[in-house]
């Protein structure tokens, strides 16, 4: 399954359709569909061909780390499943994962968008998180961080207390986040 989310966000970043990633691989948008919603499977040899179709390509990270976007559909299906401290917890596990990773192992693991967990202050806190702990080792931010839809158009808050504004890591106000950094580095549960 995460093979075809991978060639669909690739296709996607890269603006083709299903018709046109079709014609370029000689074969029909249905076998396209059914790689990318995991109905059909694919050898590595024919996923890293339609990739390079998309200029990408698969590479390997040593880290058993989860990605962005496997956080975001972890926090997406607990939400789904109305279980809120669920969710919390996963985000917070993730800035501690984030902050024991290696920087260039992090820098890696943080390039690709996630899909939206359905909850705009969590997409904008995920955003936020990946800014601020690349920002600790002076690291660029990839530009998916810093889309206007992963800005909130007023402050929110995750979390049962309203931390003051001298609490919030910058790149957390830059998202409109409010976040204290103490509990990114010292979760209590």
């Amino acid at each position: 399954m995460y093979a075809g989310k991978e060639l669909n966000r690739a296709r996607l970043e890269r603006g083709l359709t299903l018709r046109k990633l079709a014609a370029f691989a000689d074969t029909s948008s249905a076998a396209i569909s059914q790689i990318e919603t995991g109905k059909r499977g694919v050898s590595f040899e024919r996923l890293q061909s339609l990739l390079n179709l998309t200029e990408h390509r698969l590479v390997t990270i040593p880290t058993k780390a989860k990605t962005p976007g496997e956080v975001a559909e972890f926090i997406r299906d607990a939400l789904v499943a109305e279980n809120p401290v669920r969710a919390y917890r996963a985000f917070i596990a993730y800035s501690i994962t984030l902050l024991r990773l290696d920087h260039v192992v992090r820098l890696a693991l943080t390039l690709n968008r996630p899909e939206s967990t359905g909850d705009p202050v969590y997409d904008a806190a995920i955003a936020a998180l990946i800014q601020h702990w690349l920002s600790h080792d002076s690291l660029p931010a990839p530009t998916w961080v810093h889309e206007d839809s992963l800005t909130l158009p007023f402050p929110a808050h995750l979390g049962e207390r309203v931390p003051s504004h001298d609490e919030v890591p910058p790149a957390f106000l830059e998202h409109n986040v409010l976040f204290p950094l103490e509990t990114l580095v010292n979760p209590v549960f």
